[in-house]
């Protein structure tokens, strides 16, 4: 039977519990994503076990309770650990690699792919992310938002299923400003590639929302009048 972890929520301070390795979950009483990495956990041998405790350190407020669990629980963590680092290396090519120029675009294209048909976890969520550049703050805040208009919904506090659609969940899309013509005109200033998040930061000086260049961006990348030729920047065709 798969093993359980209990933890405390830093934001409410209430007890609550995920699957053994699971890294984040929302939190069922303020909805907060929680850290799991970052929390004291005690370990149990079932979720039935792992609910008993829950009760129990929520009755007593913590207290020497669960101090005591988990002092009793790093032992058996570190049994679980491997003997030697495990070091992750993303290997990312621009053929296999080709996104949306937009962040909003791409967590969408996430979550359609990975939590439309099925649930997708909140660490397989952060891990696809994580490959396309987006920071896992960014992308908390928009999943918190999504869920707060109904786009997402949480099957369990460590999935996610996405109930919407991209162009459902776009907020304030009516106020967007089309500025494909003005990317076209600062593209064609310069002799080479540019990156994304610099056409971004270049309209923003000039008042006009990430929203409408990731838009326009993404407009443009359709109708073939820019392309990507490496992930994260694009040129002129």
């Amino acid at each position: 039977m798969k093993q359980f972890v209990v933890f405390m929520c830093p934001k409410c301070r209430n007890f609550t519990n995920s699957p053994l390795g699971q890294k984040r979950r929302r939190c069922s009483y303020c909805g907060t994503i929680i850290d799991i990495k970052k929390a004291n956990q005690a370990l149990f041998d079932s979720p039935e076990q792992a609910l008993v405790a829950v009760k129990e350190f929520n009755a007593a407020r913590g207290g020497d309770e669960f101090q005591k669990a988990v002092e009793q629980s790093r032992a058996r963590f570190q049994r679980l650990l491997p003997d030697e680092p495990v070091n992750l290396e993303k290997i990312m090519t621009d053929d296999e690699n080709v996104v949306l120029p937009g962040k909003r675009a791409r967590l969408m294209t996430i979550l359609e792919e990975e939590s439309k048909e099925r649930p997708c976890t909140l660490d397989r969520l952060e891990e696809l992310c994580a490959a396309q550049g987006l920071s896992w703050e960014w992308v908390e805040k928009t999943v918190q938002t999504l869920s707060n208009v109904g786009a997402l919904i949480f099957p369990r506090p460590w999935e996610i299923q996405l109930v919407g659609t991209a162009e459902d969940t776009s907020p304030k899309s009516d106020t967007r400003q089309d500025v494909s013509l003005e990317i076209i005109s600062f593209l064609r200033t310069r002799k080479d590639r540019v990156r994304i998040d610099e056409i971004v930061r270049h309209f923003e000086e000039r008042g006009i929302s990430e929203d409408s260049v990731d838009s326009s961006l993404e407009r443009l990348m359709r109708s073939g009048a820019i392309f990507q030729p490496v992930v994260g920047y694009v040129s002129l065709v």
